[in-house]
């Protein structure tokens, strides 16, 4: 199977991004870094977005498509922030679902700027 292109890296991506929001925080190793929290989410989700733009390329998406899909992803985002309300330890944090859709956006605006170009 070829996976670039492929929808499945993306998907592999989400669903650790779901199974590690959803360890309880009493097993999560603490690091004491301002900012470092804030810039994991971004990274972690600016991953995500970039393999969901290589998906997008290979369909050649409309860019009102690519919104729509960044839409649903930034929707799963804010899932995965109020699940982690059930979660031991863990809490829903507004700041942490900024820093995800400011993941998310980063990417988006790449893949936009660059599919303005191809046309």
């Amino acid at each position: 199977m070829k996976l670039k292109g492929s929808l499945l890296p993306a998907l592999v991506w989400m669903a650790c991004i779901w199974v590690m929001s959803s360890i309880p925080s009493r097993d999560i190793p603490s690091i004491k870094l301002i900012g470092f929290d804030k810039l994991a989410h971004v990274s972690v989700y600016a991953i995500l977005g970039l393999l969901v733009n290589s998906w997008l390329k290979a369909r050649k998406l409309t860019r009102l498509s690519a919104i729509i899909v960044y839409a649903v992803l930034i929707l799963t985002a804010t899932f995965d922030e109020y699940h982690q309300y059930y979660i031991p330890g863990r809490s829903v944090s507004v700041y942490d679902l900024f820093a995800n859709t400011t993941g998310l956006l980063i990417p988006l605006c790449i893949y936009l700027l660059k599919h303005d170009r191809s046309k």
